[in-house]
């Protein structure tokens, strides 16, 4: 599969994955007032024509007539660690799209470069690091309900490890992600707490 077909086919996973928690209103917003995009185009005065952004959910207000919340989804499919440039040339994406309140992440498979992550931070930017299936370890646990209770709680050093160490291995979980200063296992909470539903 060549490069181009193998980021296409992570982006339409990650759509895929969006567009389900969305129609299924799992994110507290109704499909009547938010819509999924991919490969959309956004005005930029800088450019004085469009960015076409990866993915993108619009939040609209009743009888508005510009969306009201822009969230927006860069895909990154790379076997390495994904560098601090990358993250700024999101971020100025970002930056150039005309109207205000846009929040972004960068969906990925591999790590981010600690660099990267201390830039994603510090500008707003979230991290979600969906790990390839060979880098997922699925083990059954004899578990009493003390023992569930605890392995579902989130792991902070677990979830940075998992961010930035490209040849991390997951148990039971292939889904990272940081963003608005919290760590997240799932699209939903992390979903939520981006659009502010």
């Amino acid at each position: 599969m060549s490069t181009v077909a193998k980021g296409n086919a992570f982006e339409d996973r990650v759509f895929t994955a969006l567009t389900d928690e969305l129609n299924g209103e799992r994110l507290g917003l109704s499909p009547k007032s938010a819509s999924a995009f991919q490969k959309k185009g956004y005005y930029s005065r800088d450019r004085d024509s469009d960015i076409i952004v990866d993915i993108s959910i619009e939040v609209w207000l009743p009888n508005a007539d510009q969306w009201s919340l822009l969230w927006v989804c860069e895909c990154k499919d790379y076997s390495g660690a994904i560098p601090v440039d990358d993250v700024e040339e999101f971020k100025a994406k970002l930056d150039q799209i005309a109207g205000a309140n846009k929040k972004g992440i960068m969906a990925i498979t591999g790590a981010v470069q600690q660099g990267a992550l201390k830039y994603a931070r510090a500008n707003g930017i979230g991290i979600v690091r969906l790990l390839p299936t060979d880098q997922v370890e699925n083990l059954l646990y004899l578990m009493t309900s003390a023992t569930m209770e605890e392995s579902d709680r989130l792991n902070g050093s677990e979830f940075y490890r998992a961010l930035t160490i490209p040849g991390f291995v997951g148990k039971n979980r292939s889904f990272y992600a940081e963003g608005e200063g919290y760590i997240f296992g799932s699209w939903r909470p992390m979903l939520r707490e981006m659009l502010g539903a």
